[in-house]
């Protein structure tokens, strides 16, 4: 959205019913010059938009009528035709946990390990600023190719490198980094490589949806040097706004998954105590 506040073509909205509908009914678009959406409503020309004011009711052909709103990322994930899901992605309703519990903050080097369809790290490369950057793992070419695109159509800062990479083969290129990210399926096996690449006192989160999985994330955790290890999940419950029956909404997700957060000591892993002990019997 540019300074004078009002649409341009390339920014991306979001339009919100003025009519009541079954579930919740919203759009979003990238505005083009001369472009043309069409949905069950109707069509809306995109001219109609580009050069008003956010807040201003458009109407389709059928005279279903809309606000428009500049698009916010938790829209453009959940409704954005042009977002296509290539794994389960990570929703809103974690990322405040993940940045509050590990304290992501603007200037943060940050290891990604799991690019998926790109929404945390969409969400990420707004939360370091123009200082920070997201250095994003990601073994299977085609998600990464998929994920850079959404994150471009979304308009996200270039803040990010993506890389195609199998970490657990191959280790992490950076050192020093404050905070790496896992949501793998096996994210046991990339753990021995965090310890080098974080600095001193960095934070590890790890995004896992079975207890099976928590039971060995904690004994690699415990195994590699890491202290301050905590889990914890999220709930949130929507409540339903019809004025005459508010309440919580009868169907919901409620849960997501299990986060596991950690922190790098000085103390040795065990890991490398058994490495050096064997070149010591060995030689």
């Amino acid at each position: 959205m540019s300074l004078n506040h009002i649409f341009n073509e390339g920014d991306v909205v979001t339009l919100i019913p003025l009519f009541k509908s079954k579930g919740d009914v919203r759009y979003v678009l990238k505005l083009e010059k001369n472009g043309v959406f069409q949905c069950r409503h109707g069509v809306i020309k995109h001219n109609d938009i580009i050069g008003k004011m956010p807040g201003t009711v458009i109407r389709t052909h059928l005279g279903y009528s809309f606000v428009v709103l500049q698009a916010l990322l938790p829209d453009m994930i959940k409704n954005y035709r042009e977002f296509k899901y290539v794994t389960q992605v990570i929703y809103p309703r974690d990322w405040g946990l993940i940045v509050a519990f590990s304290d992501i903050k603007v200037g943060d080097i940050i290891v990604e390990i799991g690019t998926g369809s790109g929404a945390l790290l969409a969400f990420l490369a707004y939360r370091v600023g123009e200082k920070g950057w997201i250095y994003s793992y990601e073994r299977d070419p085609e998600r990464a190719k998929k994920a850079l695109e959404n994150i471009k159509n979304m308009k996200v800062p270039q803040r990010y490198t993506i890389k195609i990479k199998d970490v657990a083969e191959s280790g992490i290129d950076e050192r020093n980094v404050d905070v790496i990210f896992i949501d793998i399926p096996e994210p046991w096996t990339v753990i021995k490589h965090c310890w080098c690449a974080l600095k001193p006192g960095g934070r590890i989160i790890v995004y896992v949806p079975t207890y099976n999985q928590v039971e060995k994330v904690l004994r690699e955790l415990m195994y590699q040097g890491f202290i301050d290890i905590s889990i914890r999940e999220g709930f949130i419950r929507e409540i339903q706004i019809k004025p005459y029956a508010i309440r919580p909404k009868l169907k919901g997700y409620y849960f997501s998954a299990f986060i596991i957060f950690a922190r790098k000591s000085m103390i040795i892993p065990l890991q490398y105590i058994f490495e050096l002990k064997k070149r010591i019997f060995t030689t």
